[in-house]
C-alpha cells in the first residue's frame, strides 16, 4: 500500500461522529468572562448661592454700595431691562436687576470681580459676562442723560447759573480733561503713556454750573494733549464752525484763547484783568469740582484704586457710563464727599492766529464787564 494513500485514508473515519466533535470543540473554546461594571458616577449637586435682593437692603446701604437711590436704580433697570433680562426662567437664570446691581457695585468700588461675585452670589466668570452685557445696554441710554444745551431756553438757563457764580456772562460750559489710569496693551504702550509717565485715557468733559456733565469724549489715549482732543471732538468742530455762537466755553491756559473759548490771563496788570481772572477761576472751578465728585462717587475711576485691568475700549465705556450715572445721581439730589481738586493752572500758552483773535474777545469781555468793580 502506498504511503500517501494510507495517510489519505486516515483523514476520514466512517465510524466517528464528526458533528458531535465540532460542537464539543466550539463549547470548549468559548470562555465566558465576567463583565466589568463601573460604579455609576453620581451627579454633583448644584449649589445656588443667595443673590442680591434690593428689597432686603436699607436705603442708606443702597446709596453706599451702588451710589444711586432705590428709585433711581429701578428707573434705570426699566430702561435697559430688555437687554439684560434672561431669555428663560429655567436653570436659575440670574435676574436682570441682579446683573445691574453687580455692575453698579463694581463702578462704585472698583473692586475685583471675584469679590463682587462673592457678594452677588455668582462666580468671577459670570461677573465678567454681566459687566460687558450691562455696559453695552447702558451705553444705549447715554444720549438721554448727557446732552449739550442747544435750545434757546435751555442755554439761557445755563448762562444764568454760571453768571450767578462770579458774574461772568454768556458761559455755556466749563471744559477740561482728566486722566483715568489703565493697563495699556503691549503693542500700544507708548500711546497711553501720559506726561507723568503713567498710562491712562485722557477724558474730555464739559459741565454746567450745577456740575452736570454736558459733553464727554473718552476715546483718546493719555499721550494726547487737551487742545488736540478739543480740536478733534465733535463739540470743538461745532464751535469752530460757528454752530454755537451764543456763548463761550471756559478753559485753562493749556487750550489757548479762542473766539469761543475764554482762558485766564497769565500776567494780569490792571484791576479789571485781575477781576476777570478771579471770576474766570471761580467759574471754571466747576469742572474741577465735577471731576472730584465723579471720581469720589465712582471709585473705579480714581487713581487710589489702581489702574483698570481692561482693554482701552472697555475702559472708555466704563468712563462714559460713569458720567451718565453721575448725571442720574444729581437728578436725584445725591450728595457725596468731594476729593480736593488740584490747583488751577493759569500758565500762559496762547499761540497762533486763533489766540490773537481769542485775546481780542477776552479784552472786550474784560472791558465790558470788569472795567469797574461790581458789588452783589
Amino acid at each position: 500500500m502506498d504511503g500517501g494513500f494510507f495517510l489519505a485514508q486516515l483523514d476520514f473515519f466512517p465510524a466517528m461522529d464528526y458533528d458531535h466533535m465540532q460542537e464539543e470543540e466550539v463549547t470548549e473554546t468559548i470562555v465566558h468572562h465576567p463583565v466589568h461594571v463601573r460604579p455609576r458616577r453620581l451627579p454633583r449637586p448644584r449649589v445656588f448661592r443667595q443673590r442680591l435682593v434690593l428689597e432686603h437692603m436699607s436705603d442708606r446701604k443702597i446709596v453706599d454700595d451702588y451710589r444711586l437711590t432705590r428709585t433711581a436704580i429701578h428707573q434705570l433697570y426699566h430702561e435697559i431691562r430688555d437687554d439684560i433680562d434672561p431669555t428663560t426662567h429655567r436653570s436659575h437664570a440670574v435676574p436682570g436687576l441682579a446683573k445691574l446691581l453687580t455692575v453698579l457695585q463694581f463702578l462704585a468700588t472698583g473692586t475685583f470681580q471675584h469679590v463682587l461675585g462673592g457678594n452677588s452670589g455668582v462666580d468671577q466668570a459670570t461677573v465678567s459676562r454681566h459687566l460687558s452685557q450691562v455696559l453695552h445696554a447702558l451705553k444705549k441710554c447715554v444720549r438721554q442723560h448727557i446732552a449739550f444745551p442747544t435750545g434757546e431756553k435751555e442755554q439761557r438757563r445755563v448762562k444764568q447759573d454760571f453768571y450767578k457764580i462770579a458774574r461772568l456772562p454768556n458761559v455755556l460750559g466749563a471744559i477740561d480733561c482728566t486722566h483715568v489710569a489703565l493697563t495699556p496693551p503691549a503693542d500700544r504702550e507708548l500711546q497711553y503713556r501720559n506726561r507723568k509717565m503713567g498710562h491712562s485715557l485722557n477724558v474730555q468733559v464739559v459741565c454746567d454750573a450745577n456740575l452736570r456733565i454736558r459733553d464727554v469724549v473718552t476715546r483718546f489715549p493719555g499721550s494726547c494733549h487737551d487742545s488736540y482732543i478739543l480740536s478733534n471732538s465733535a463739540l470743538g468742530r461745532k464751535f469752530a464752525e460757528g454752530q454755537n455762537q451764543n456763548g463761550w466755553l471756559l478753559g485753562d491756559a493749556g487750550y489757548g484763547s479762542k473766539t469761543w473759548l475764554l482762558t485766564p490771563l497769565a500776567v494780569p496788570r490792571s484791576d479789571a484783568e485781575k477781576r476777570y481772572n478771579e471770576a474766570h477761576i471761580a467759574t471754571r472751578c466747576t469742572i474741577e469740582r465735577t471731576f472730584g465728585v465723579l471720581k469720589s462717587r465712582f471709585r473705579c475711576l480714581h487713581i487710589s484704586g489702581g489702574s483698570l485691568q481692561y482693554s482701552p475700549e472697555k475702559v472708555a465705556d466704563i468712563v462714559l457710563v460713569c458720567c451718565m450715572l453721575h448725571n442720574i445721581a444729581l437728578k436725584h439730589h445725591l450728595d457725596i464727599d468731594i476729593v480736593v481738586p488740584p490747583e488751577v493752572d493759569i500758565a500762559s500758552s496762547d499761540r497762533g492766529t486763533d489766540a490773537s483773535k481769542g485775546n481780542a474777545v477776552r479784552r472786550k469781555v474784560i472791558h465790558d464787564f470788569f472795567s469797574e468793580p461790581r458789588h452783589p
